[in-house]
Parts: C-alpha cells; structure tokens; sequence
C-alpha cells in the first residue's frame, strides 16, 4: 500500500512534517507484527531525501498542542513557499504517542494536503489523507488498521466514487507466526473506466534484534530489502525492486552513520541506475538550527543536484 500512497501524492508535500507515526505501539507488547505495509519501511527510513537548490524552514511551536511551520524553497526550476499546521491531541497512548494527529500543508499556489491519524483504542487505528489540486480534490484514502494480538488486518479505500462504482480498495493481513517471522498478503481492487482489476501480493519477514529480510511477491512485480544494524551508530540497507508492468528493475544500496559527539548524520545512496548521492545534517547546539547539504550525481546522465538547506527551530 506504501506504493500505492506515494504515488497519488503531491511532490511538494516531501517535507511536511513529519508524523513521527509508529506501528501501533500497544500492541506490539504482545508480538504484534505491525502492518503489511511496513514490511520495507526500516530500510525506507535509511533512504536520503535529495533535493535541488535552496531550502528554508522553521518551525514555531504555538502551544503543547499546535505547531506551525513555513517553508521556503528556491531552485531553477521552480520556486514554492509552504506553510505548513500540524496540531497533537490529548489522548496519550505512550511516552511519545498522543491522538489525534492532524497535519495540513499548503503551497503558494493553493494545493493542499492534510492528513488525519487517530488512535480510538490500543487496537484501532484510522487515517485519512486528501489532497487538492487547486479547488478540485485531487485524491481522498481513509483506511484503518485493526492490530490483534499476533495479526494486524488493514482495510483502505482510495478515491471511492459510490456513483458509479469506481475507485480502489485494499486489504492487507500480516501474520505473525513466531516473534521474529511474519508472513502476510494484500489484495488490490481497482474499478474505473470500465475497466478493473485485481492484484494480490504475498510477502514476508524475518526479523532479528540486528537485522532484517523482507520480500513481497505478486503479479505486480518482486520487492525485496535487507536491514542490517552494524553497531549502535551504523545502519545499512539493501533494496530491490521489480515491476513486471513496466519491466524495469532497480537495486539501491543506502546507508546511515550517526556520529552523536558531534551532532552530525550522514546518509549515502548508490543505486544501479547510475547514480550516487549522500546528505549531511549539522546541529548547531545550544542554537535550535540544524544545517543540511545534500548532492546526487547520475553517471548515465552526466548531471548533479545539489542541495543547501536549514531547519530553525
């Protein structure tokens, strides 16, 4: 489903704030497997987010509750300025976790996205994400996640057109059958245009406290990835993906090294379509800014972005 999201979603809304969402954490006390979804997040999580130009943001926080944040973001091709709200409820379910959660951005040109996350009980999770494309809606997904105590059932419905029956609908199931073994499967439903059709996808995961391998299967295509924590300040990952619709293939190597003494991150990205990148982020103690460069380099192409940014606040 991960896919499926990102790719109805507006470029521009990369740098909204983050949720900070965490696979239901209550339940994971007792062996819950988190959803099917996020079978590869540990590896995505590594991924650098490259960009070109020069980006500004800074982030206000209004009360306990309520966040603003602007951004402002200048390259060759095309200049934007977001403000971005993000507001946290009171409804506390960990050290770290409080529900609702509701984000909104929107740019200078009037497109909006916003996301709504709440947490009804240990056990039940709803979320909902629209976007606009000026005054039109551009796309609408509310799904939720049931956790069980060993299996995680996701149900999500993407631009639902009762009318005429058209739109997508996806169920997910996750299994857990040991504490380090999961294994599970997604069915996806399309309708429109007088067409449908439906995919299903298995996968699975074996997980250790240092390391993981995952891989999910199906019609569409083979996604496999593998995690490895070398030590408390090195990660790296490998990924593999391949699309039986348009038979292309890509094999990506990302890595992150922390090196908390001196406040810095540092991620790298090589990948088999030619190109390599790597992104350093600097916390300017006790100054609540953070600076951020990062570069790609594609050797097919012969072409460089690069990227300046910071982050007050």
């Amino acid at each position: 489903m991960g896919n499926i999201l990102a790719s109805t979603a507006n470029p521009s809304a990369a740098s909204a704030p983050p949720l900070n969402e965490k696979p239901i954490a209550e339940a994971s006390k007792n062996c819950n497997p988190g959803t099917f979804e996020e079978l590869h997040k540990i590896v995505k999580e590594l991924a650098l987010q490259p960009y070109e130009g020069i980006r500004f943001v800074t982030n206000k926080g209004l009360s306990s509750h309520f966040q603003v944040q602007h951004t402002l973001h200048l390259n060759n091709e095309k200049s934007a300025y977001r403000f971005g709200a993000t507001y946290v409820g009171t409804k506390q379910l960990g050290p770290a976790e409080a529900f609702p959660v509701m984000v909104g951005e929107m740019d200078n040109e009037g497109n909006l996205q916003a996301q709504f996350i709440h947490q009804f009980s240990s056990n039940i999770k709803l979320k909902c994400i629209a976007q606009t494309l000026g005054s039109k809606l551009q796309s609408l997904q509310v799904g939720t996640d049931i956790a069980l105590k060993d299996s995680t059932i996701s149900v999500v419905t993407a631009d639902p057109d009762p009318l005429n029956g058209n739109g997508m609908f996806i169920a997910h199931y996750l299994q857990g059958i040991t504490p380090n073994l999961s294994i599970g499967s997604e069915l996806l439903y399309q309708r429109g245009a007088g067409k449908q059709q439906a995919i299903v996808t298995f996968g699975g995961r074996y997980k250790t406290k240092d390391w993981s391998l995952a891989g999910t299967w199906g019609s569409g295509g083979l996604h496999t990835s593998f995690y490895r924590k070398a030590n408390e300040n090195v990660q790296v990952g490998v990924e593999f993906e391949a699309s039986m619709r348009t038979m292309d293939s890509v094999t990506s190597m990302v890595y992150q090294i922390d090196v908390p003494k001196m406040n810095l991150l540092f991620k790298g990205l090589l990948n088999s379509q030619w190109t390599i990148g790597s992104s350093l982020d600097k916390k300017l103690g006790p100054l609540p800014l953070s600076l951020n460069l990062t570069g790609t380099y594609n050797l097919e192409k012969d072409k460089v972005a690069v990227g300046i940014g910071a982050v007050l606040g």
